[in-house]
């Protein structure tokens, strides 16, 4: 029966691979692990500290922060939304 490890091992088991020289078939081999389950924890491991940078940090490469340059105040404002299917929502202030 395989052991239940936690990912804290299987992190340790990643860092010992990298820095033994051997490839990931090698290491899986004389460790005795599936490369298929190393990849899927070097995979999962991976993201899941990329989604805990992102949460951190805050930072979203899929949003763009936009600022508006403005020379004087606006004494109103337009906004028009195509909606499609030929909607157009129109606000103004002004």
């Amino acid at each position: 029966m395989n052991p239940r490890r936690s990912q804290s091992d299987w992190q340790r088991l990643i860092d010992e691979q990298k820095v033994s020289g051997l490839s990931q078939k090698a290491f899986c081999a004389q460790t005795g692990i599936a490369v298929a389950t190393y990849q899927y924890w070097k995979r999962k491991l991976r993201v899941d500290a990329a989604v805990q940078s992102d949460a951190v940090t805050g930072s979203r490469k899929d949003w763009l922060e936009l600022t508006p340059e403005l020379s004087e105040p606006a004494l109103g404002w337009h906004i028009e939304l195509d909606l499609g299917h030929g909607v157009c929502l129109r606000l103004r202030q002004g």
